[in-house]
Order: structure tokens, then sequence, then C-alpha cells
């Protein structure tokens, strides 16, 4: 098997995870829970460029079909784009690959900057439209490029926020983005980062929804192959601390010292090492993490969860947590309220179900965005932790 980032050969399996559903399909009945399929999920490390890929690939047909995910539910997330909007205002015509439901377009319509979306999902597509949002339902390949510039010209700008890393294939989408982009245009992509997942043992970051985990040295080697440069790196929080990447439609475009330190940083450190330090450290936070559900409902404790994101799906199956152990999950979703986790189909449910219910302790598995669930529960004596590792949150 080649890398499919660089075409090298120089694989090794890194990471197995045994047996995992699709972590963003969240059965609702007994039927889509019997029906339920999981697929062993090992993730390959390529020597050569240094990216990180499940060997495996879902059909993404199947995945973005109908997908559970709004990105405008997250308060945080949406400042974020909010943000990034306003750096954009120099652009004449930006594209945003995965729209998702217009999370980003909205505030760029705001700014009265001229852009569309492009989204695969049928469903979250049909919402952004109905915002008034311009979103192209589709992947983004030849068909979808050819049908956008029939009524648009060239874009000068295109943003792929957490996007390149749920594509079946990376070299298809550096060749299209050749293609689509105005000469000399900028290609600006936030990835969640390699690197960070494997220093912090963040095992949750992975599952089927995201075949690829890039390095700074993958993103630039996979541009760089097709005649665009990456030349500015920033760090950004997002997604347990993710990199922005500025990629330039021309060859041979002057790094930033920044994007300089960022490469070589990973090139003296992200080795395989790294990975045997990983898979000792997540065996331990895994046991522990089961170990002290079990000692609290053994207190007659009464366990939640809140969040369902789909680090759920994995940190529950790989540490065999049901509703046993936690009883419910809420999540502020409407597109996931009233359907089950993956795999361990505990209930989740909307917050309203907290009202008047005895809570001794929350799981934040969306702990990124603890100050906002913790205004849930003021006046109320609840106790929170976040699951990996597991510690308490104040």
């Amino acid at each position: 098997m080649r890398c499919r980032v660089c075409k090298s050969k120089n694989l090794k399996e890194v990471i197995n995870l045994g047996k995992q559903p699709l972590a963003n399909k969240y059965p609702k009945n007994n039927y889509e829970i019997l029906s339920e399929k999981k697929y062993e999920l090992k993730v390959l490390f390529c020597k050569t460029c240094k990216a990180g890929q499940i060997s495996k690939i879902i059909d993404r047909n199947l995945l973005f079909k109908d997908y559970y995910y709004l990105s405008s539910v997250n308060k945080k997330l949406v400042e974020h784009f909010v943000t990034l909007s306003k750096k954009l205002t120099k652009y004449d015509f930006v594209v945003d690959i995965g729209s998702n439901d217009g999370i980003l377009l909205q505030p760029l319509k705001k700014l009265k900057i001229n852009s569309i979306g492009i989204d695969p999902s049928i469903n979250v597509g049909k919402i952004a439209n109905e915002r008034g949002l311009k979103t192209f339902i589709g992947f983004f390949n030849k068909k979808i490029i050819e049908k956008i510039l029939k009524k648009y010209k060239k874009p000068d700008l295109v943003v792929a926020s957490s996007i390149i890393t749920h594509l079946k294939d990376p070299i298809e989408f550096a060749k299209n983005i050749k293609l689509f982009l105005r000469e000399n245009g900028t290609l600006i992509i936030e990835i969640e980062y390699l690197f960070n997942f494997i220093k912090n043992f963040e095992y949750e970051r992975f599952y089927f929804d995201r075949p690829f985990y890039y390095s700074a040295n993958s993103i630039d080697r996979l541009f760089k192959n097709y005649g665009m440069s990456l030349y500015d790196i920033e760090k950004i929080d997002i997604h347990g601390g993710s990199l922005r990447c500025y990629i330039k439609n021309s060859k041979n475009f002057t790094k930033t010292k920044r994007c300089i330190n960022v490469l070589l940083e990973e090139k003296n450190n992200l080795k395989l090492k790294k990975f045997d330090e990983f898979n000792k450290k997540i065996k331990t936070l895994s046991k522990n993490l089961k170990n002290k559900l079990i000692n609290l409902n053994k207190k007659n404790k009464y366990i939640i969860g809140y969040g369902a994101p789909a680090r759920v799906s994995t940190i529950t199956n790989v540490c065999d947590i049901n509703s046993n152990l936690i009883q419910y999950i809420i999540d502020d979703s409407p597109l996931k309220q009233n359907r089950f986790s993956p795999g361990k189909h505990i209930p989740i449910l909307p917050k309203k179900n907290n009202i008047n219910r005895r809570i001794d302790i929350v799981i934040v598995f969306a702990f990124e965005y603890f100050k906002d669930i913790k205004k849930n529960f003021k006046d109320r004596k609840v106790k929170f932790y976040k699951p990996i590792p597991f510690k308490k949150l104040l």
C-alpha cells in the first residue's frame, strides 16, 4: 500500500483502536441499531511526508449523505469564523469548501464579501440555502467546479476548514484546487493537527469520518507536488489545536519564519517512537476512565454526559462505556437529539431533560466549550469531569 498523500511506500501501522462504528451516524431506533456496522480502525503513518491515514476508507456517500453535525450550534466555532471573516475583506470572491450550514458564509455576507459554499451533505446544505447562503450541494470535484465556473469567475480565495481530513483522495483535491483557484490566488486550510494529538494522547480524535491526519510537512509536500506553495502557518486552538495553513497558487513562494519553524519542529520530533509512547499511555487512560465510572456508579452517583461530538463514539467504544455507566448525553444539536450514540447506544437528549432531574456528575465530552456548558447547571451542585484524561473541571 502507498501513502495516499505522497505515494511513498514508507507506511507503518502505528495505532489500532479495534472495531469502531461510524462516529457521526447516530441511530434513532432499534432497526438502525441492529443494522449498525463496525470496522477495524487502524492508523498508518508515512515516514516520508509525516501524514497519518486510516487504512480503510469508508464510502464518503455513506458518511455524508445525511449528516448530523451543524457547525453553527457551536458558539465558539461561530466566534472563530466571525474572526476569520474579518481577515478576508481584501478578497474579491471567496469559495468555502465544506461550508456546512453556512457558518463562514453568514459573516462574509454581513461584510458584503462575495462568497458561495460547497457541501456534500444534502440536509445541511439545504439549511444553508434556506438561510439565503448560496451553497452548491455535492463533493468538491471537476463536475462541481465546471458547474460553478459557468456562473462565476475563478475565486481569488478558497477556504477549506477542517475538510481536507475528511476527503477520500487528497491528491485529487490538490489537483482540483490548482484547476479552480485563480493564478496567485490563496487557499486557506485548517487542519486538526496530528502532532498535537500524539503529544497530548488524544486518541478520541481518530474516527472514520477523518481518514487523514496531517502534519505541516505533509501539507507542504502535497501542494508542492502540484505547483503550489505552503507559505505561512498559524497555530489556532479549535479541535484540540489546529493549524491554519496559507497556500499560494504559485511555485516557490517564500515561506514565513513561523512556517519554517513548524516544519523543522516536526522533522525533529514527529517520529515513530512518539507513537509507541502514545499507545502505552492511551491504554492507561482508557482503563482509568472506565474504572472511575464504575466506582462512581457503585457510590450511587447519577452520571450524564454533555456534548455528543464524534469523539464520543471513539471514547465509549474503546473504553466499553454504555448507558449502565453514563445514563444519557445532552447535546444542543437538534439533529442528534432523541437518537443514540454510535456503537454503545447511550441516549442523546435535549438539555430540557435536565430540569428537575438529579445529576451528580457530568462527563464533559465537548470539553473545549466547558465554560458555556457549565452555565446550564448554575445553582446546582454538580461536579464536572473531562473524560480523557479523567480529571475534574472547575
